[in-house]
């Protein structure tokens, strides 16, 4: 367990690194949770000394973050399959919309954002309103 904390520490100490210096040398941070973090400490720590957090404290909140992301989207994955399976109509018309944008191919990210119904009436599943009418 000790060495799986300290590749991960090794790994987003590395990252963290590239991302300030790039940060120092002025060019604009990523739009995303870890840039948003780096930003606001540089500021803070430039404003004070002993302002903002210790690169430690970084990797840390970092990690944190990472997995409790993780376990949401685990949670929300099993929540998902469970109403699917309560509701095999609409798991049909999933399936059948997946086939239609990706037949047999390998899903990929890119057109993920194509699956219409499959996210709004996953959304109101999870959410536990009935919009049914509206699909």
């Amino acid at each position: 367990m000790k060495a799986i904390d300290n590749e991960i520490r090794t790994s987003l100490t590395g990252i963290i690194n590239r991302r300030l210096k790039a940060l120092e040398a002025g060019e604009p941070t990523k739009n995303d949770l870890l840039g948003i973090l780096l930003e606001s400490n540089y500021r803070e720590s430039e404003k004070s000394s002993g302002g903002g957090m210790s690169l430690r404290e970084v990797v840390e909140e970092v990690k944190l973050f990472y997995l409790a992301g993780q376990e949401a989207n685990a949670e929300l994955l099993v929540w998902t399959l469970l109403l699917l399976s309560k509701h095999p109509d609409w798991q049909e018309k999933a399936r059948e919309e997946v086939f239609q944008v990706f037949g047999n191919e390998k899903p990929d990210y890119e057109r993920l954002g194509q699956l219409k119904i499959v996210s709004f009436r996953i959304l109101f599943l999870i959410y536990g309103h009935n919009y049914e009418h509206l699909c």
